[in-house]
C-alpha cells in the first residue's frame, strides 16, 4: 500500500542530520521506491529539507494577519503533490520537528485532517518519531536556547528555564503518542530510542532507514557537514551573561562571539566535566516519567518489562557557577579572542601593503608612460631572447 512516513522529531534528536542524509541521497532513495521531495514551498530561515513544514508553517496575509484559509490551502497543496507522488513511487518520506509540538498549539486538528486526506486518497500514514531521555533533552533545549539569538537573547538560568518550559505539552511522550495513535493507530507509528546503544545498525542514519523498511548500504552518502557543537559548561554561561549586553542584538556580533566561545569549549570541557543535574537531581526529575516511560517500552516498543531508557547516568558533578575553572576559562576566551583578532590585523596589514605597492607602481606609470612602455618591451624582449 502507498505509505507516507512523517518523522516528527522529536526535538534535540538529529533531525536536522536526518534531514539532510535524506536530502543528499535521494536519488538513491528514489531507485528504491522512496521519494523525500522537494516541495516549491519556500519558509524565509527554513532549509527545503525541512519537507513537511508545509503541515504546521503559518502563513500570514497582507496585513499581517494569520490567514486559516492560506494555510489550509497549503495543506492541501502539499498533499495533491503527495498524491501525485505516490503515481511513481509507493514510499513518500517527509520530515519536521515542529510537529511535535504544534500538534497541541497551533495545529491540534492535524492528525486528523491527514487521516482525513489519506483515506480518501488511499495511502496509509506511518509516524516516526525518536524520543530522548528527558533530562539529556532538558539540558540540550536550554543548550539551543542560550546559543540562538536569532528570535531573541535569552538570559535566565537553568532552573529559571526548567520552570518557566511546559514540561507537560514537550516531555510526557507518553500522552502525546497516545494522541496520535487515538486517530491513525498504534500500529502506525514506529517509536526508536535517541541513544547511541539502541540504533540498529549503530548510527542513526542506519536506524532511520531500518525504520522506513530500508538498510544502510555503500549506495548511501553520508557527509560529515558541520558539527552543531554545543556550548559546555562555563563557556554555556558566559554566552547567557553575553547575551545581555545590548550590542549582541546585532547577529554579526553574535556570531563572532559564538565562534570564539567555541574554539575552546570543548578544552573547557574536558578541564572541568559537569552536568546541569545532580545525578540526584536527575533521577528525582526523571521519576515523574518513568511509569509512562515503561508504558512506552511495552506497547510501542514490544518490550514489556523492560525501561524506554538505558541507564548511561554519568557519574558527573553538577555545574556550579563558583567553580575554580572559571577564571581559566575566561583568560581563554580572552586568549582565542585576541590572537583572532591579532591574526586578522596581520592578514589586513598584508593586503594593505600588496596595495600599496601596486598603487605606487600605477602611480609611476601613470607618471611616466614612455618609461613604463620601454621597460615592458625590454622585459618582453630579454623573455624572447631566453625562449630562443
Amino acid at each position: 500500500m502507498k505509505t507516507l512516513h512523517i518523522h516528527i522529531g522529536t526535538p534535540k534528536t538529529g533531525t536536522t542530520a536526518l534531514q539532510n542524509f535524506c536530502g543528499e541521497n535521494r536519488s538513491v532513495l528514489e531507485a528504491k521506491g522512496y521519494c523525500y521531495p522537494k516541495f516549491s514551498f519556500i519558509y524565509q530561515g527554513i532549509p527545503m529539507v525541512r519537507n513537511a513544514h508545509f503541515l504546521t508553517a503559518p502563513i500570514f496575509d497582507e496585513h499581517g494577519k494569520r490567514s486559516k484559509e492560506k494555510e489550509t490551502q497549503r495543506f492541501l497543496d502539499g498533499i495533491k503533490e503527495i498524491c501525485r507522488l505516490f503515481e511513481r513511487v509507493d514510499h513518500v518520506v517527509i520530515s519536521d520537528e515542529s510537529i511535535w509540538k504544534c500538534m497541541d498549539s497551533s495545529r491540534k486538528t492535524l492528525w486528523k485532517d491527514l487521516k482525513a486526506e489519506a483515506e480518501q486518497a488511499g495511502f496509509k500514514i506511518h509516524v516516526i518519531v525518536y524520543l530522548r531521555r528527558q533530562d539529556d533533552f532538558l539540558g540540550s533545549l536550554y543548550n539551543q536556547r542560550i546559543k540562538d539569538g536569532k528570535v531573541s537573547l535569552y538570559k535566565s538560568s537553568f532552573e529559571e528555564f526548567a520552570d518557566k518550559l511546559d514540561l507537560q505539552i514537550r516531555m510526557e511522550y507518553y500522552t502525546k503518542l497516545e494522541r496520535i495513535a487515538d486517530i491513525i493507530g498504534k500500529e502506525s507509528i514506529t517509536v526508536r530510542r535517541y541513544e547511541m546503544e539502541s540504533y540498529q545498525g549503530g548510527n542513526i542514519y542506519s536506524d532511520f532507514l531500518f525504520s522506513l523498511g530500508l538498510s544502510l548500504t555503500e549506495e548511501y552518502k553520508i557527509s560529515q557537514g558541520i558539527r552543531n557543537i554545543g556550548l559546555y559548561g562555563n563557556t554555556l554561561e558566559m554566552k547567557r551573561i553575553l547575551n545581555s549586553l545590548p550590542q549582541l542584538e546585532d547577529q554579526e556580533a553574535q556570531n563572532f562571539m559564538m565562534q570564539m566561545l567555541m574554539r575552546f569549549s570543548e578544552v573547557s570541557k574536558k578541564a572541568y566535566p559537569c552536568q546541569m543535574f545532580s545525578k540526584e537531581e536527575a533521577k528525582a526529575f526523571l521519576e515523574q516519567y518513568n511509569s509512562d516511560n515503561r508504558r512506552i517500552a511495552e506497547e510501542y516498543l514490544k518490550e514489556p518489562g523492560k525501561e524506554l531508557f538505558h541507564s548511561t547516568d554519568k557519574d558527573l558533578p553538577k555545574w556550579e557557577k563558583d567553580n575554580p575553572y572559571m577564571l581559566d576559562d575566561v583568560i581563554r576566551f580572552i586568549g582565542v579572542t585576541g590572537i583572532y583578532l591579532f591574526q586578522e590585523n596581520l592578514s589586513l596589514k598584508q593586503k594593505l601593503n600588496s596595495m600599496e605597492k601596486e598603487f605606487r607602481s600605477l602611480k609611476y606609470k601613470i607618471r611616466h608612460p614612455v618609461r613604463s612602455a620601454f621597460g615592458f618591451a625590454k622585459r618582453k624582449l630579454r623573455q624572447n631572447a631566453a625562449k630562443e
